[in-house]
Protein backbone atom coordinates (compact mmCIF):
# COMPACT_ATOMS: atom_id res chain seq x y z
CA UNK A 1 0.00 0.00 0.00
CA UNK A 2 2.91 2.14 -0.15
CA UNK A 3 1.38 4.40 -3.30
CA UNK A 4 -2.14 3.82 -3.08
CA UNK A 5 -4.24 7.25 -2.34
CA UNK A 6 -7.72 8.41 -2.56
CA UNK A 7 -9.16 11.58 -4.29
CA UNK A 8 -12.62 12.82 -3.46
CA UNK A 9 -15.14 14.07 -4.70
CA UNK A 10 -14.17 12.08 -7.94
CA UNK A 11 -17.18 14.51 -9.77
CA UNK A 12 -18.89 17.56 -8.82
CA UNK A 13 -21.03 19.80 -10.42
CA UNK A 14 -20.61 23.44 -9.80
CA UNK A 15 -22.44 26.94 -11.02
CA UNK A 16 -20.67 29.78 -12.33
CA UNK A 17 -21.35 33.79 -13.55
CA UNK A 18 -18.87 35.61 -15.81
CA UNK A 19 -16.55 37.66 -13.85
CA UNK A 20 -17.05 36.11 -10.40
CA UNK A 21 -14.18 34.07 -8.57
CA UNK A 22 -14.91 30.99 -7.49
CA UNK A 23 -13.01 28.61 -4.47
CA UNK A 24 -12.92 25.10 -4.31
CA UNK A 25 -11.94 22.33 -2.27
CA UNK A 26 -10.68 18.11 -3.56
CA UNK A 27 -9.49 16.31 -0.75
CA UNK A 28 -6.50 13.88 -0.57
CA UNK A 29 -6.42 10.99 1.55
CA UNK A 30 -3.34 8.61 2.11
CA UNK A 31 -5.20 5.45 3.54
CA UNK A 32 -3.99 4.39 7.21
CA UNK A 33 -2.69 0.76 5.65
CA UNK A 34 -0.25 2.79 3.91
CA UNK A 35 3.48 1.85 4.63
CA UNK A 36 5.11 5.45 3.34
CA UNK A 37 4.24 9.34 3.47
CA UNK A 38 2.79 9.86 -0.01
CA UNK A 39 3.92 12.73 -2.27
CA UNK A 40 1.69 14.37 -4.23
CA UNK A 41 1.11 16.56 -7.14
CA UNK A 42 -1.98 18.43 -8.28
CA UNK A 43 -2.15 19.63 -11.81
CA UNK A 44 -5.28 20.76 -13.80
CA UNK A 45 -5.89 19.45 -17.25
CA UNK A 46 -9.09 19.78 -19.71
CA UNK A 47 -12.01 17.11 -20.07
CA UNK A 48 -13.38 15.83 -22.77
CA UNK A 49 -14.75 12.38 -23.80
CA UNK A 50 -14.40 10.33 -27.70
CA UNK A 51 -16.80 8.24 -29.15
CA UNK A 52 -20.09 6.66 -28.14
CA UNK A 53 -18.33 4.97 -25.39
CA UNK A 54 -17.01 8.19 -24.47
CA UNK A 55 -13.14 6.93 -23.51
CA UNK A 56 -11.30 9.97 -21.60
CA UNK A 57 -9.49 12.52 -23.30
CA UNK A 58 -6.94 14.22 -20.71
CA UNK A 59 -5.14 16.54 -23.40
CA UNK A 60 -7.26 18.07 -26.03
CA UNK A 61 -7.89 21.80 -25.44
CA UNK A 62 -11.51 23.11 -26.44
CA UNK A 63 -13.65 26.04 -26.16
CA UNK A 64 -15.21 23.33 -23.50
CA UNK A 65 -12.31 23.69 -21.27
CA UNK A 66 -11.54 27.27 -21.11
CA UNK A 67 -12.22 26.58 -17.44
CA UNK A 68 -7.91 25.13 -17.48
CA UNK A 69 -6.98 28.48 -18.35
CA UNK A 70 -9.13 29.80 -15.48
CA UNK A 71 -8.03 27.50 -13.04
CA UNK A 72 -5.23 27.98 -10.36
CA UNK A 73 -4.07 25.39 -7.44
CA UNK A 74 -2.76 26.40 -4.22
CA UNK A 75 -0.17 24.48 -2.21
CA UNK A 76 -0.67 22.19 -5.38
CA UNK A 77 2.59 19.99 -4.04
CA UNK A 78 2.67 17.94 -0.74
CA UNK A 79 3.38 14.84 1.33
CA UNK A 80 0.65 13.13 3.60
CA UNK A 81 1.70 10.65 6.13
CA UNK A 82 -0.27 7.22 6.74
CA UNK A 83 -4.10 7.78 7.63
CA UNK A 84 -3.87 11.75 6.53
CA UNK A 85 -5.92 13.86 4.59
CA UNK A 86 -5.64 16.86 2.67
CA UNK A 87 -7.52 19.71 1.32
CA UNK A 88 -6.39 20.84 -1.94
CA UNK A 89 -8.13 24.53 -2.63
CA UNK A 90 -8.40 25.37 -6.04
CA UNK A 91 -9.89 28.86 -7.40
CA UNK A 92 -11.28 29.98 -10.41
CA UNK A 93 -11.68 33.47 -12.15
CA UNK A 94 -14.35 33.39 -14.25
CA UNK A 95 -13.74 35.90 -17.15
CA UNK A 96 -16.20 38.64 -17.98
CA UNK A 97 -16.49 37.43 -21.49
CA UNK A 98 -17.19 33.75 -20.37
CA UNK A 99 -19.61 32.00 -22.96
CA UNK A 100 -23.04 30.41 -21.79
CA UNK A 101 -22.73 26.83 -21.07
CA UNK A 102 -20.76 24.09 -20.31
CA UNK A 103 -17.08 24.23 -19.47
CA UNK A 104 -15.19 20.87 -18.24
CA UNK A 105 -11.57 20.06 -16.62
CA UNK A 106 -9.73 17.44 -14.25
CA UNK A 107 -8.06 18.07 -11.54
CA UNK A 108 -5.09 15.10 -11.67
CA UNK A 109 -3.36 13.81 -8.59
CA UNK A 110 0.09 12.03 -9.02
CA UNK A 111 2.49 10.84 -6.73
CA UNK A 112 5.37 12.58 -6.59
CA UNK A 113 7.91 10.24 -4.48
CA UNK A 114 11.21 12.27 -4.57
CA UNK A 115 12.72 9.10 -5.55
CA UNK A 116 14.87 8.05 -8.85
CA UNK A 117 16.92 4.75 -9.57
CA UNK A 118 19.79 7.19 -10.82
CA UNK A 119 21.05 7.29 -6.87
CA UNK A 120 21.17 3.87 -6.39
CA UNK A 121 17.15 4.24 -4.71
CA UNK A 122 14.46 1.95 -5.82
CA UNK A 123 12.24 3.40 -9.01
CA UNK A 124 8.67 3.79 -8.00
CA UNK A 125 5.50 3.52 -9.98
CA UNK A 126 3.03 6.72 -10.31
CA UNK A 127 -0.52 6.43 -9.89
CA UNK A 128 -2.65 9.22 -10.83
CA UNK A 129 -6.95 9.67 -9.63
CA UNK A 130 -8.41 12.76 -10.66
CA UNK A 131 -11.89 15.23 -9.60
CA UNK A 132 -13.63 15.45 -12.31
CA UNK A 133 -15.35 19.23 -12.41
CA UNK A 134 -18.61 19.89 -14.48
CA UNK A 135 -19.36 23.50 -14.90
CA UNK A 136 -22.07 25.50 -16.04
CA UNK A 137 -21.02 29.26 -16.73
CA UNK A 138 -24.55 31.12 -16.30
CA UNK A 139 -25.43 32.72 -19.83
CA UNK A 140 -27.02 31.49 -22.96
CA UNK A 141 -27.68 28.13 -21.83
CA UNK A 142 -29.13 25.61 -24.97
CA UNK A 143 -31.24 22.42 -23.66
CA UNK A 144 -31.72 20.03 -26.70
CA UNK A 145 -31.31 16.34 -27.13
CA UNK A 146 -33.13 13.06 -27.08
CA UNK A 147 -33.63 9.17 -26.92
CA UNK A 148 -32.42 7.40 -29.94
CA UNK A 149 -33.11 4.26 -29.17
CA UNK A 150 -33.18 1.70 -26.40
CA UNK A 151 -32.61 -1.69 -26.85
CA UNK A 152 -33.36 -5.13 -24.54
CA UNK A 153 -31.62 -8.67 -26.17
CA UNK A 154 -34.34 -11.43 -26.83
CA UNK A 155 -31.57 -14.21 -26.84
CA UNK A 156 -28.34 -14.21 -25.23
CA UNK A 157 -25.41 -17.15 -25.42
CA UNK A 158 -22.33 -15.60 -25.20
CA UNK A 159 -21.35 -13.12 -22.14
CA UNK A 160 -23.42 -11.42 -19.29
CA UNK A 161 -26.52 -9.95 -20.60
CA UNK A 162 -26.64 -6.15 -20.79
CA UNK A 163 -29.38 -3.32 -21.87
CA UNK A 164 -29.03 -0.46 -23.81
CA UNK A 165 -29.88 2.81 -24.92
CA UNK A 166 -28.12 5.71 -27.01
CA UNK A 167 -28.91 9.60 -26.33
CA UNK A 168 -28.05 12.49 -27.82
CA UNK A 169 -27.03 15.84 -26.56
CA UNK A 170 -27.26 18.68 -28.88
CA UNK A 171 -26.72 21.15 -26.69
CA UNK A 172 -24.15 23.72 -25.18
CA UNK A 173 -24.22 22.10 -21.92
CA UNK A 174 -24.20 18.74 -20.02
CA UNK A 175 -27.48 16.96 -19.25
CA UNK A 176 -28.20 14.05 -17.32
CA UNK A 177 -29.87 10.25 -18.36
CA UNK A 178 -31.52 7.93 -16.04
CA UNK A 179 -32.06 4.52 -16.86
CA UNK A 180 -34.12 1.91 -14.33
CA UNK A 181 -33.83 -1.34 -15.07
CA UNK A 182 -36.74 -4.37 -13.60
CA UNK A 183 -35.96 -7.92 -14.05
CA UNK A 184 -38.70 -11.18 -14.09
CA UNK A 185 -38.72 -14.48 -13.32
CA UNK A 186 -40.77 -15.13 -16.87
CA UNK A 187 -41.59 -18.61 -14.94
CA UNK A 188 -43.77 -17.48 -11.77
CA UNK A 189 -43.24 -13.79 -12.11
CA UNK A 190 -40.81 -13.65 -9.17
CA UNK A 191 -38.84 -10.04 -8.74
CA UNK A 192 -35.11 -11.15 -9.70
CA UNK A 193 -33.75 -7.00 -10.03
CA UNK A 194 -34.16 -4.85 -8.02
CA UNK A 195 -34.99 -6.79 -5.08
CA UNK A 196 -36.35 -4.92 -1.67
CA UNK A 197 -34.16 -1.79 -0.45
CA UNK A 198 -31.81 -1.50 -4.01
CA UNK A 199 -32.52 0.96 -6.17
CA UNK A 200 -32.89 -0.38 -10.09
CA UNK A 201 -31.69 3.35 -11.26
CA UNK A 202 -28.54 4.98 -12.50
CA UNK A 203 -27.41 8.34 -13.65
CA UNK A 204 -25.34 9.08 -16.49
CA UNK A 205 -23.66 13.00 -17.55
CA UNK A 206 -24.29 13.46 -21.50
CA UNK A 207 -21.81 16.13 -22.73
CA UNK A 208 -23.01 18.54 -25.05
CA UNK A 209 -22.49 17.83 -28.77
CA UNK A 210 -21.94 14.13 -27.84
CA UNK A 211 -24.24 11.13 -28.53
CA UNK A 212 -23.50 8.23 -25.74
CA UNK A 213 -24.10 4.61 -25.74
CA UNK A 214 -25.78 3.69 -22.49
CA UNK A 215 -24.55 0.05 -21.30
CA UNK A 216 -25.91 -1.19 -18.24
CA UNK A 217 -25.19 -5.40 -17.27
CA UNK A 218 -28.13 -7.28 -15.71
CA UNK A 219 -27.06 -8.33 -12.23
CA UNK A 220 -28.26 -11.46 -10.57
CA UNK A 221 -29.26 -13.86 -13.10
CA UNK A 222 -29.24 -17.38 -13.51
CA UNK A 223 -27.02 -19.00 -16.59
CA UNK A 224 -30.14 -20.43 -17.77
CA UNK A 225 -33.65 -19.37 -18.33
CA UNK A 226 -36.43 -16.46 -19.25
CA UNK A 227 -36.82 -13.16 -17.68
CA UNK A 228 -39.00 -10.59 -18.61
CA UNK A 229 -36.70 -7.42 -18.49
CA UNK A 230 -38.21 -3.63 -18.42
CA UNK A 231 -35.94 -0.89 -19.11
CA UNK A 232 -37.04 2.57 -19.00
CA UNK A 233 -34.94 5.86 -20.35
CA UNK A 234 -35.50 9.12 -19.30
CA UNK A 235 -33.66 12.23 -20.61
CA UNK A 236 -34.94 16.11 -21.07
CA UNK A 237 -37.95 15.02 -19.98
CA UNK A 238 -38.89 12.68 -22.30
CA UNK A 239 -39.38 8.75 -21.24
CA UNK A 240 -39.31 5.45 -23.27
CA UNK A 241 -40.03 2.20 -21.63
CA UNK A 242 -39.03 -1.49 -23.83
CA UNK A 243 -40.13 -4.96 -22.14
CA UNK A 244 -39.00 -7.79 -23.52
CA UNK A 245 -38.26 -11.65 -22.63
CA UNK A 246 -34.77 -12.58 -22.62
CA UNK A 247 -33.68 -16.44 -22.83
CA UNK A 248 -30.55 -17.01 -21.84
CA UNK A 249 -28.85 -20.50 -22.87
CA UNK A 250 -25.31 -20.66 -22.47
CA UNK A 251 -23.21 -22.14 -25.73
CA UNK A 252 -22.63 -25.01 -23.81
CA UNK A 253 -25.85 -26.13 -23.20
CA UNK A 254 -26.83 -25.74 -26.54
CA UNK A 255 -24.04 -28.12 -27.43
CA UNK A 256 -25.48 -30.07 -24.78
CA UNK A 257 -29.09 -30.57 -26.25
CA UNK A 258 -27.71 -30.89 -29.84
CA UNK A 259 -25.10 -33.62 -28.68
CA UNK A 260 -28.77 -35.28 -26.63
CA UNK A 261 -30.59 -34.85 -30.20
CA UNK A 262 -27.43 -36.22 -32.37
CA UNK A 263 -27.52 -39.30 -29.84
CA UNK A 264 -31.38 -39.46 -29.99
CA UNK A 265 -31.14 -39.70 -33.65
CA UNK A 266 -28.38 -42.04 -33.93
CA UNK A 267 -29.72 -44.51 -31.94
CA UNK A 268 -33.29 -44.01 -33.59
CA UNK A 269 -31.36 -44.49 -37.21
CA UNK A 270 -28.87 -47.40 -35.31
CA UNK A 271 -32.28 -49.55 -34.04
CA UNK A 272 -33.83 -49.27 -37.82
CA UNK A 273 -30.60 -50.57 -38.81
CA UNK A 274 -30.75 -53.31 -36.46
CA UNK A 275 -34.33 -53.88 -37.25
CA UNK A 276 -33.62 -53.92 -41.05
CA UNK A 277 -30.69 -56.55 -40.70
CA UNK A 278 -33.22 -58.98 -38.41
CA UNK A 279 -35.73 -58.60 -40.70
CA UNK A 280 -33.06 -59.21 -43.69
CA UNK A 281 -31.66 -62.23 -41.49
CA UNK A 282 -34.86 -63.87 -41.34
CA UNK A 283 -35.83 -63.54 -44.84
CA UNK A 284 -33.20 -65.18 -45.94
CA UNK A 285 -33.33 -68.06 -43.27
CA UNK A 286 -37.24 -68.14 -44.74
CA UNK A 287 -35.71 -68.17 -48.14
CA UNK A 288 -33.23 -71.15 -47.14
CA UNK A 289 -35.81 -72.97 -45.39
CA UNK A 290 -37.98 -73.32 -48.11
CA UNK A 291 -35.33 -74.16 -50.81
CA UNK A 292 -34.33 -77.50 -48.80
CA UNK A 293 -38.16 -78.92 -48.39
CA UNK A 294 -38.87 -82.18 -49.99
Amino acid sequence: MASKFVVSPMIQKIDLKPGETYEGIIYVANPKEATEDFYYKATVSPYSVTGEDYKADFKTMSDWSRITEWTEIKDAEGVLKPNETKKIHFKIEVPETAPGGGQYMSIGVTSNNPVSGGDGGKVQNVYEMASLVFATVEGDIRHEGKILNTEVPGFVSVGKPEVSARVTNNGNVHETATTILNVKNSIGGGQIYPKDGEDGSLESIIMPMSTRLLSRQIPDLPVLGAFEVTETVSFMGEEVSVTSVMILCPVWFIALVIGVIGSIIGMVFYGKHLRNKKFKKELHSEKTNAKIEP
